[in-house]
C-alpha cells in the first residue's frame, strides 16, 4: 500500500522483521522500533519518501545496499530522537532530511556528498561519527540547516573533516562546529527559497559577529560599552561575503569571521577625514554583505544603488494616508489650536526614506524583506567613495550599527520583523526605564527583610548574639510624574511573585476622608481577598490567627474601620466597648500588621503621596514603622501576649517593609513630614533607604521612545531631543506629551514603515511645560458624557468608593449622566483604575485636570447637587454615617459664602458637628477642630440667640479638640472659651468649657486652677469651707470615716443608688480635679476633699467620680494614716466598683492612685507596671492631660526603682515625651511654653538614666533616634535647679521624685557627699516636717539607711548610726506586708548595720543572703549594689578571693540592668584593688555563680535579732 500503518505499543516492539522493502510512506503510531532484516532499493522510485514517527523512534537496517545515484535511501525522517543506523562496515547511507534525529555511522561509514545531497538535521539534530569516518562534500556546495553539528563520540580514533576546502584533525570527544563560507551559507538558503524569520535572525547574528570583528570588540559585551573612538581593524577590501566563514556551535550559537583580515588598517598619521572615509567605506562594505544575505541573490546588484549615476525613482512616504488613521479635530478657537490646525494641514514627515537610496528600499520591500531591515541596509550603504547619498540617519559609527543589531536580537518581533501585534498602538508598557539601579536598591532592601539580615541591636548582656532586625523603610521622593508610584508598584509585583503580600494606600490632595480610613483601606483590600475565598479553611485560618494575637474587643474596634474584616470575623455590626484613642489605634494597627506578616509571607506596606497625609495618619504610620503594637503604649494584646511590658519591646520577628513616596518639592523644612523623615533617619532601629527619582536623562528617554516606537535608538534621538526641550525629562510629562503629538497627528504610524514625525512642527508645537495643560488637551477629545462622568468622579478626590457612586447616580434627576458608563470608559482609556470597591484615578494629575476643567460656578453647582443626592439617598437607607465625611468634605468645599439658604446652613453646621464628634472618638482632635470651626462658619451672626444649642455644641467641640490636640491652636482655644463664658446662659451650660479651662490653667498655674475650681463649687452651690480646716480637723475626719465604713465597706458603697442629680455629679468632677491639684502641692486639704467626696456619695448616690473618690480614700488611708491593710482593702473596693460603670473609661482615674500609692506596699513592684502603663494609654483616649500626667509619673518612677532595663526605659520615656509634648502657647517674649511634665518629671529621670548608662545625652544612640522634641529643651537643666524650684514653689511631688532619682544616681556613682545632701533634704521636707501626705518613701528609706550607715563607719558619728537604724526598723515593719518587695532590702541594710557594728560574721551572711534574695526577686539594681558592697566588705576583711568574685558579679548585674557607666566605675575600682599578679593566684571559678547560703538559717538569725 502507499500508506502502511504499523502499530506498536508504548514499550516498543520490533515489527515486520522479514519485510524486504519499505513502502513509500511509513507512519509509526507511537514510539517503538522498526527493524528491517534486509533492505534493498533498486531505483529512486523505490526509495522511502518519508518516515514519520513520534519521539523515541529507532530505525535499524541490518544489511542492505544503496545504489549510487542522486536519490536518498530515506527521503525524510521526522520526529525521531532515536537513531538512523547504517549497516555493516563499508556500507553507506544517504539521508535527505533528518529533522531532530541522530545519524550514527558504524565503523567507517561514508556519508557521501554531491550537488544534491543535503545533511539537514533540523533544530537539535546531531551527526555522530565514530572511528575514522569521513565527511565529504565532494567539492559540491554543502547544505545544512540550523542546529546541525558534528560530534565525536565512542571512539578514541581521530576523524578527518574536509569542509569548504580546509581540513583539520578532530580529537576524541571534541566538539566540531560546522563551518562553511558565507557564500555557501547564502547559496544553500537560496536553493531552499527560505527567507524565514529564523534565517533573518541568524543573519543578524552573523552581521553582529562581523561588526565585532571589524572593531575588535567582544561579542558578549553591549554596544554601550564600545568606545566612541572606534578603530577599524579590517580593511574595506576584506569585508566581502567571499572572505567570511560562518560557524555554528553545538549550543546553536552562530558566529562569523574573516578568513583574510587584510593586514592592519591602523595609521598613526591618518587625518580625520581619512579616518571618516575609511569608516564609511567599511560601513558600505558591510551594507553590501547585509544586502546579499537578506536578498538571497534576488533583485539587482547592490552596486546599482551605490553608484553616483544611478537614477532609480524615489519611494515617497504617503503621509496623508497615515494621517487619516488619527483624524482629530478638537473644536477650539484658541491661537494655540489654530497653529496646530495649520501644522496638520502642512505636515512633512521627517524620514530618511524619502530618498530611498535611489529605489533600494522599494526593491527590498517588493522582495518581502521587513521594513526595519530595509532601513538598516539603506542606512549602511554609501557610494563607492563613502561620502555620497547619506541622509541624516545614515550610520556614522559601528557603535550605532551594533546598537541597531542588538535591538533586533533582543526584540526581533519589534525591531527586525516589524510583527509586534501592538506596533501601531502607542503603548509605554510596564517596563521601568532608567530606574534599574533604583529597582536593585528596592529588591536589596526587601532581601534584608526576607532573609533576616538586619543589624544586631544589643539591649543587654542576655541579648548578645541575638539578631534583632531593624525596621526597613524605603522613602521614594521626586517631583510629580517622576515615577514614584510606578517604582513601588513594579517592585511590589516582583515581590508578590515570591510570596509577599502588598498593602497599599494613597493620600489625597483635595478630599479629607474619615480619620484613619486611608490606612484602614490598605487592610481592607487585603482582607477582601480572603472574605470571598471559596476555601473555608483559609478563612478559618486567618480568623484563628487574628484571635490568637488580638483580643475580641480589639478586633471589634478594627472591624469598625475595616469593613472586610467584619466578613472574616462574622460580625454583623461591631460593638465598640469604649471610645478609642490614638494610642489604641496605633497599637491595634501595629498588632494587626505584625500578625499578618510572617517569614513565609512578608508584608510590603506601600504608602503613596505622603505629603498630603493628615497629622494623625502621619503619627500612626510613624508608630507602625517604629514598631508600635507592643510595649508601653500597646492596646488589646491577646492574653498570650500580655505581661511583657517590663521586657524589651523590640520586635525581633518583623517581616515588614514600608515604602513611602512623596513629592520632595512640596515638603519643605516646616512640613510635618520633614520632621518625621528626620526622626526616622536618626533612629538606629530603623533602616531608612532614600531613593530620589530625578528627571530622565536624554539617553534614558531616547531608549524609552525607541522601545515604545520600535525605532532604533539612533533614529529616535532627534525626537528625544525635541521632547526633552518640551518636558524637562519628567516621565509622566514625556508620556503625555508624546500622546498629545499623536492626538494632533504630529506623530503618526504607517503600517508599512512604522512611526514617523514632523520635527519642524513639533519644534513649534504651542505647549508649555505643564503636565496639567497636556491633560487638558487630552480631555477636550473625550465624548461629552464620558468627560462629565469623570468630572463628577474628580469631585470626590483621587479615589472614590463604589457605594458612594451609587448614592449620587441620580444627582441631577433625569438629566443625570451614567457615571458607571463613564468609569468603564475611563478604565478602557487608562484614566482610572479599579481596586476592590475603590475606583482611583491613574494619577492625581489626571484628577486635578478633570476637576480644573469644571468652571468655577459650574463646580459649586455640581458639588451642591452631589451633596444633596448623597445626603438624601444615604439617609433613605440609614447609611448617612458611613458617608458622613465624604458629605462634609463636599459641604466645606462649597463653603459658607456660597450657601445662602438658612435651612441648609443649619443642616451643614449640624453635619460638621457630627463629623467633629466622630473625629473626637477616633480620636483625631486636629480634624475635629477643623470640622467644628467649619460648622461655626455656617452659623449666623446672631447664632447665640437663634441657634443657641447648636452654637454651644460646636464651640465646645472646638474647645475640647484644640485643648486635646498636640497641634491645637491655643489662641483659637482661648477665644472660643471666652465666647462660651460670654454667651453661655448659665454655669451649667458653661461647665464643660470651664473644666477644660481649669485643666489648661493647671498645666502652668496650679494655684489659679484651684482658685477657679473652688469658684466653680460655689456656682454649683456646694462650696468648700476651708477656713476652719486644719491638720487636726482632717485627722479627725479621716478617723471618723474609717470607723464608719469599717467592716462593711463594699456592701455600704455598692448598696447606694446611682446619683441622679447632675449638679451633684458636676460637683464630684470638680472635686476630683482638686484632689489631683492638692496632691501635687502636698496639701492637707487633699484628704479633706476626699472625705467630702465620700460623704456626698453616701448621701446622694454614686457616680463615676465616686469610684475615683474611693481610690483616693484608699490612698489617704495609706499615706496619711499609715494604715496599709485598710487602704489596700478600700483599693480593692474601688477596683470592684469600676465594673458598675465603663471600666475602660475609669482606668485613667483609678489605676494611677491605686497602683501608684496603695498596692505598692503589698504587691510585687514589677506587677504594677502593666496597670500603670494601661492607665497611661487610657488617659490619652480623650486627651486626659491630668491623669496621663499622674500615671506617667508613677510609671517612670516605679520602672526605675524596680530595675527595668535602662535602655528600654529610656525609649519609653521618649515615647511618653512625644505623647505629652504639647506646646501650651508662648511667653511674652515668644518662647514656647511646654508641659511641666517634660521639664520636671521626664527630663530629670531621663538625664539620670543616661548618666548611669554612660555617654553624652546629646550624642547618645538612645537620643539620636529622637526628633527635635521639647524633651531636649530641658535635658541640660541642672537637677539642683529643679530641686530649688520645687522647694520654692512648694511642689512636694516634684521634690520627692527628683530627690529619689538623684540620691540613687549619686549613691551608685559613689558620689557620697551629694547623696548625703539629698537624704538630708529628704529628711528636712518629708520626715521632720509635719505633713498631711506621706509620699511613698520606700527607696528613699533604703538609700537613707545605706548612706547614713556608710557615714557612720566613716565618721563614727552616732546620729548617722541612729538614722540608719531607724530606716532599718521602718523597712522591717513594711516587710510584714510583702516579703517579695522588702526581703532583699532588709537583708542588705542589716548587712551594712552589722558591718557598722563590727559584727563581721553576721554581716558576711547577710550580704550573701541579700544578693540571693535580690536575684530571685528580680531587683537587678539592688543585686548589683549588694554585690558591690559585699566586695568592699570582704576586701576590707582581706578575703580577696571572695571580694574579687563579688565585684565581678556586681559588674555583671550592673551591665544586665544597663548601667554600663556604673559597671565601668566598679571595674576601675576593682582594678585599683587587685593587681594582675594577685588575680593570677586566684583559682579559676565561675564568675556568675552565686554564693551558697542557707536562707532558713538566715531567717532564724533575723528572727533572733
Amino acid at each position: 500500500n502507499d500508506v502502511l500503518p504499523i502499530p506498536v505499543d508504548n514499550e516498543g516492539m520490533e515489527n515486520n522483521e522479514g519485510m524486504s522493502q519499505l513502502p513509500n510512506v511509513v507512519r509509526m503510531n507511537s514510539t517503538g522500533k522498526l527493524k528491517l532484516s534486509s533492505l534493498t532499493t533498486q531505483s529512486n522510485e523505490d526509495s522511502v519518501e518519508s518516515l514519520e514517527g513520534n519521539s523515541g523512534l529507532s530505525i535499524s537496517i541490518d544489511s542492505g545496499t544503496a545504489r549510487a545515484g542522486s536519490y536518498s535511501l530515506l527521503g525524510s525522517v521526522t520526529d525521531c530522537s532515536g537513531s538512523v543506523s547504517a549497516g555493516a562496515l563499508g556500507q553507506s547511507i544517504a539521508v535527505g532530511k533528518a529533522e531532530s534525529c541522530n545519524i550514527v555511522g558504524t565503523g567507517g561509514t561514508s556519508l557521501p556528498g554531491s550537488s544534491t545531497t543535503s545533511y539537514n538535521m533540523g533544530s537539535g539534530g546531531n551527526i555522530s561519527l565514530p572511528g575514522s569516518t569521513t565527511i565529504g562534500y565532494g567539492g559540491a556546495v554543502p547544505r545544512y540547516n540550523s542546529g546541525t553539528t558534528a560530534m565525536v563520540s565512542n571512539s578514541g580514533q581521530s576523524v578527518s573533516s574536509s569542509i569548504g576546502g580546509t581540513s583539520h584533525a578532530i580529537e576524541e570527544d571534541e566538539e566540531l562546529s560546522l563551518e562553511v563560507s558565507l557564500n555557501h551559507w547564502i547559496s544553500f538558503h537560496t536553493a531552499l527559497h527560505e527567507r524565514t524569520k529564523n534565517y533573518l535572525e541568524e543573519s543578524v547574528d552573523v552581521l553582529h559577529s562581523l561588526v565585532c570583528k571589524i572593531i575588535g570588540r567582544s561579542e558578549k559585551s553591549k554596544s554601550n560599552s564600545t568606545r566612541d573612538d572606534e578603530i577599524i581593524l579590517i580593511q574595506e577590501k576584506s569585508i566581502t561575503a567571499a572572505n567570511v566563514v560562518v560557524t555554528k556551535t553545538s549550543e546553536g550559537q552562530i558566529s562569523a569571521d574573516f578568513v583574510d583580515r587584510g593586514g592592519s588598517t591602523v595609521s598613526l598619521h591618518e587625518s580625520e577625514s581619512e579616518t571618516k572615509k575609511k569608516k564609511n567605506l567599511a560601513l558600505n562594505a558591510l551594507g553590501k554583505i547585509a544586502y546579499q544575505m537578506i536578498m538571497l541573490g534576488e533583485g539587482p546588484s547592490v552596486t546599482q544603488f551605490c553608484s553616483s549615476t544611478s537614477t532609480t525613482p524615489q519611494n515617497e512616504t504617503s503621509v496623508s494616508n497615515a494621517l487619516q488613521i488619527h483624524e482629530f479635530s478638537p473644536k477650539t478657537d484658541t491661537i494655540a489650536n489654530s497653529i496646530i490646525d495649520m501644522l496638520r494641514k502642512n505636515q512633512r514627515m521627517t524620514t530618511s526614506e524619502e530618498k530611498d537610496k535611489r529605489g533600494l528600499i522599494t526593491v527590498m520591500l517588493d522582495s518581502q524583506v521587513p521594513f526595519p531591515l530595509c532601513r538598516f541596509v539603506s542606512d549602511l550603504l554609501k557610494d563607492e567613495h563613502g561620502t555620497m547619498f547619506q541622509s541624516d540617519h545614515s550610520f556614522s559609527s559601528f557603535k550605532d550599527v551594533l546598537s541597531d543589531l542588538e535591538q533586533m536580537m533582543d526584540n526581533p518581533e519589534g525591531f527586525l520583523h516589524a510583527s509586534s501585534p501592538d506596533r501601531w498602538k502607542l503603548s509605554f508598557g510596564n517596563k521601568l526605564y532608567g530606574r534599574e539601579n533604583d529597582m536593585k536598591v528596592f529588591i536589596d532592601v526587601a532581601e534584608r527583610v526576607h532573609s533576616i539580615r538586619g543589624d544586631v541591636v544589643v539591649v543587654d548582656d542576655n541579648l548578645k548574639g541575638k539578631g534583632i532586625r531593624n525596621r526597613e523603610v524605603i522613602m521614594i521622593s521626586g517631583h510629580s510624574g517622576a515615577g514614584k508610584s510606578r517604582l513601588a508598584r513594579s517592585g511590589g509585583a516582583i515581590l508578590e511573585h515570591v510570596g509577599w503580600r502588598t498593602l497599599r494606600c494613597k493620600f489625597d490632595r483635595v478630599v479629607h476622608p474619615e480619620p484613619l480610613s486611608i490606612i484602614a483601606h490598605a487592610f481592607d483590600e487585603y482582607f477582601i481577598s480572603f472574605a470571598f475565598d471559596a476555601d473555608a479553611r483559609r478563612i478559618h485560618a486567618i480568623r484563628e490567627l487574628l484571635k490568637r494575637n488580638i483580643t475580641s474587643s480589639g478586633l471589634e474596634i478594627l472591624a469598625k474601620y475595616i469593613q472586610s474584616l467584619r466578613l472574616i470575623l462574622g460580625l454583623s455590626f461591631p460593638m465598640v466597648p469604649i471610645e478609642v484613642s490614638e494610642a489604641m489605634m496605633t497599637s491595634l494597627f501595629g498588632k494587626l500588621l505584625q500578625t499578618l506578616s510572617s517569614k513565609t509571607t512578608p508584608i510590603l506596606f506601600a504608602i503613596d503621596d505622603l505629603q498630603w497625609a493628615d497629622p494623625l495618619s502621619v503619627r500612626l504610620i510613624t508608630s507602625l514603622i517604629k514598631g508600635a503594637g507592643t510595649g508601653l503604649l500597646s492596646w488589646y494584646q491577646s492574653s498570650a501576649k500580655q505581661g511583657q511590658t517590663n521586657q524589651d519591646s523590640s520586635d525581633d520577628d518583623s517581616h515588614i517593609m514600608f515604602v513611602g513616596s512623596y513629592r520632595d518639592n512640596e515638603v519643605d523644612n516646616d512640613h510635618a513630614l520633614a520632621s518625621v523623615l528626620s526622626l526616622l533617619g536618626r533612629d538606629k532601629k530603623v533602616n531608612v533607604t532614600n531613593i530620589s527619582l530625578s528627571r530622565f536623562t536624554l539617553d534614558t528617554m531616547n531608549f524609552m521612545l525607541s522601545e515604545t516606537l520600535c525605532i532604533p535608538i539612533r533614529r529616535v534621538r532627534p525626537l528625544s531631543e525635541l521632547v526633552m526641550q518640551k518636558t524637562d525629562g519628567q516621565p509622566l510629562h514625556i508620556i503625555e506629551f508624546i500622546q498629545a503629538l499623536t492626538m494632533h497627528n504630529l506623530l503618526v504610524h504607517s503600517f508599512s514603515q512604522g512611526w514617523q514625525w514632523d520635527a519642524d512642527s513639533i519644534d513649534i508645537f504651542p505647549m508649555t511645560d505643564s503636565v496639567a495643560e497636556l491633560f487638558a488637551y487630552k480631555l477636550r477629545s473625550l465624548p461629552h458624557k464620558s468627560l462629565l462622568g469623570l468630572q463628577i468622579l474628580s469631585c470626590f478626590g483621587s479615589q472614590i468608593d463604589q457605594h458612594v457612586v451609587s448614592y449620587v447616580a441620580t444627582y441631577d434627576g433625569e438629566k443625570s449622566i451614567d457615571i458607571q458608563a463613564a468609569i468603564k470608559f475611563g478604565l478602557g482609556k487608562g484614566f482610572v483604575e479599579r481596586a476592590g470597591r475603590l475606583v482611583s484615578f491613574s494619577h492625581d494629575m489626571i484628577q486635578k485636570a478633570m476637576l480644573d476643567s469644571i468652571q468655577g460656578d459650574d463646580l459649586i453647582l455640581l458639588l451642591r447637587k452631589l451633596t444633596t443626592s448623597l445626603i438624601e439617598n444615604a439617609s433613605a437607607v440609614g447609611d448617612l454615617d458611613s458617608v458622613l465625611f465624604v458629605v462634609v468634605d463636599l459641604i466645606n468645599r462649597i463653603g459658607n459664602d456660597d450657601t445662602t439658604c438658612p435651612v441648609q446652613r443649619i443642616q451643614f453646621a449640624n453635619l460638621n458637628l457630627s463629623a467633629g464628634i466622630k473625629a473626637i472618638t477616633v480620636p483625631d482632635f486636629l480634624a475635629a477642630a477643623k470640622y467644628a470651626e467649619c460648622g461655626i462658619a455656617f452659623l449666623n451672626d446672631d447664632s447665640w440667640q437663634t441657634q443657641y444649642d447648636l452654637s454651644l455644641e460646636l464651640y465646645h467641640a472646638t474647645i475640647l479638640s484644640n485643648f486635646s490636640s498636640q497641634k491645637g491652636n491655643r489662641d483659637q482655644l482661648q477665644a472660643r472659651i471666652d465666647a462660651v463664658f460670654k454667651h453661655g446662659k448659665n454655669f451649667t451650660d458653661k461647665f464643660r468649657t470651664h473644666c477644660v479651662w481649669v485643666k489648661l490653667l493647671a498645666i502652668t498655674d496650679i494655684p489659679k486652677a484651684i482658685s477657679e475650681s473652688l469658684k466653680a463649687l460655689e456656682r454649683l452651690e456646694e462650696p468648700l469651707d476651708l477656713d476652719s480646716v486644719n491638720l487636726q480637723v482632717v485627722g479627725m475626719e479621716l478617723m471618723t470615716l474609717k470607723k464608719q465604713f469599717s467592716g462593711v465597706k463594699e456592701k455600704i458603697f455598692l448598696s447606694t443608688n446611682r446619683m441622679t442629680d447632675y449638679n451633684k455629679e458636676r460637683v464630684m468632677k470638680v472635686m476630683s480635679s482638686l484632689v489631683v491639684f492638692y496632691h501635687q502641692l502636698q496639701s492637707y486639704l487633699l484628704p479633706h476633699v476626699v472625705c467630702q467626696m465620700m460623704k456626698m456619695t453616701m448621701t446622694y448616690g454614686h457616680c463615676e467620680p465616686s469610684v475615683f473618690g474611693v481610690a483616693s480614700f484608699a490612698g489617704v488611708l495609706v499615706n496619711v494614716l499609715g494604715d496599709i491593710d485598710e487602704g489596700s482593702a478600700w483599693g480593692r473596693v474601688a477596683l470592684s466598683a469600676m465594673s458598675i460603670y465603663d471600666k475602660e473609661a475609669l482606668v485613667p482615674f483609678i489605676y494611677g492612685p491605686l497602683y501608684g500609692m496603695v498596692f505598692v506596699w503589698k504587691e510585687p513592684f514589677q506587677s504594677q507596671l502593666d496597670p500603670l502603663a494601661e492607665g497611661i494609654r487610657a488617659s490619652f483616649a480623650t486627651g486626659n492631660v491630668q491623669f496621663a500626667f499622674v500615671n506617667t509619673v508613677f510609671y517612670v518612677g516605679r520602672s526605675i526603682f524596680s530595675g527595668k532595663n535602662i535602655r528600654v526605659l529610656m525609649r519609653e520615656i521618649k515615647a511618653l515625651a512625644r505623647q505629652h509634648g504639647n506646646n501650651f502657647g508662648r511667653t511674652s517674649s515668644g518662647e514656647p511654653v511646654y508641659s511641666p511634665l517634660l521639664q520636671c518629671f521626664l527630663a530629670p529621670p531621663y538625664k539620670i538614666l543616661c548618666d548611669l548608662k554612660g555617654g553624652d545625652v546629646t550624642s547618645d544612640e538612645e537620643t539620636s533616634s529622637y526628633d527635635s522634641s521639647p524633651l531636649y529643651q530641658f535635658i541640660s537643666s541642672s537637677i539642683g535647679d529643679i530641686i530649688k524650684t520645687a522647694i520654692r514653689t512648694k511642689q512636694g511631688g516634684l521634690l520627692f521624685g527628683t530627690l529619689g532619682f538623684q540620691v540613687m544616681k549619686s549613691f551608685m556613682l559613689r558620689e557620697m557627699d551629694t547623696a548625703l545632701k539629698c537624704t538630708d533634704l529628704y529628711m528636712e521636707h518629708f520626715e521632720t516636717k509635719q505633713t498631711p501626705m506621706k509620699y511613698t518613701s520606700i527607696w528613699h528609706t533604703l538609700y537613707e539607711a545605706l548612706i547614713t550607715l556608710h557615714f557612720a563607719r566613716q565618721t563614727g558619728e552616732e546620729h548617722y548610726h541612729k538614722r540608719g537604724e531607724n530606716a532599718l526598723l521602718k523597712m522591717k515593719t513594711w516587710s510584714r506586708h510583702s516579703d517579695w518587695n522588702y526581703k532583699n532590702k532588709v537583708l542588705l541594710v542589716e548587712a551594712e548595720f552589722y558591718n557598722t557594728q563590727k559584727e563581721f560574721d553576721k554581716a558576711a551572711n547577710y550580704y550573701e543572703a541579700a544578693i540571693k534574695s535580690a536575684h530571685e526577686h528580680k531587683f537587678n539594681p539592688e543585686e548589683a549594689i549588694a554585690n558591690e558592697l559585699a566586695g568592699m566588705f570582704f576586701h576590707q576583711r582581706e578575703e580577696y578571693l571572695k571580694s574579687h568574685s563579688f565585684f565581678k558579679q556586681s559588674i555583671a548585674a550592673y551591665k544586665k540592668w544597663g548601667a554600663t557607666a556604673v559597671a565601668k566605675r566598679v571595674k576601675d575600682s576593682m582594678s585599683a584593688k587587685f593587681s594582675s599578679d594577685m588575680i593570677k593566684t586566684f583559682p579559676t571559678e565561675n564568675s556568675n555563680a552565686l554564693p551558697t547560703i542557707d536562707l532558713n538559717e538566715s531567717k532564724k538569725r533575723q528572727c533572733d535579732d
